[in-house]
């Protein structure tokens, strides 16, 4: 689709489809658009999709897509990766992934953020995620990343993702914690 020729998959689902640990269904696109709203929903119409709107702000506009939920977010950060191309669709790399999912736990970190981390840690070690994410946010702040990583109070109650690798939460938190008890800031 033109419209999205642009962006990038990200996050659970670009990650789930490089490692193939869990399932995800939500599709988010991050980018750069000169598109408005409009542009997209006549886009889906005109597809023969059926599509309702979700929410719709300056830079955010998530719809569900024929049942599935589509975020199409205009991104001003640098990418730190060349995409993977994969069946027409351009895949974050492994490194933006880990950066964003920092950003998303420090912001509010469910139970398949802290498993993607889990997986991410199998490729990078914790301080090249940090590394990473003070690359691509610009910034030498990472004092609430930190915390957040091991605040997993909000992630409890939430139910376990279909895993396609099996895992087990508590090893979760226990890689997790013990990372960043290695970390040198």
């Amino acid at each position: 689709m033109s419209l999205l020729q642009n962006s990038r998959l990200v996050g659970g689902t670009a990650l789930a489809l490089q490692l193939g640990h869990r399932n995800s269904i939500d599709l988010d696109f991050f980018g750069e658009f000169q598109n408005s709203y409009i542009d997209f929903l006549n886009t889906f119409n005109n597809e023969g999709l059926t599509v309702n709107s979700l929410q719709n702000t300056k830079s955010i506009h998530i719809f569900e897509i024929e049942g599935v939920k589509v975020d199409i977010v205009n991104y001003p950060y640098k990418w730190l990766e060349d995409p993977i191309e994969d069946d027409g669709i351009k895949l974050s790399g492994l490194k933006d992934i880990a950066s964003m999912k920092l950003a998303a736990i420090t912001n509010r970190g469910t139970k398949k953020d802290f498993i993607d981390m889990y997986f991410l840690l199998q490729h990078f070690s914790l301080n090249e995620m940090v590394e990473y994410y003070k690359t691509k946010y610009d910034t030498n702040s990472i004092y609430n990343v930190i915390r957040s990583l091991v605040y997993f109070a909000d992630a409890e109650n939430d139910p376990m993702p279909k895993m396609y690798i099996p895992v087990i939460w508590d090893e979760v938190k226990s890689v997790i914690k013990e990372s960043v008890e290695k970390i040198s800031v």
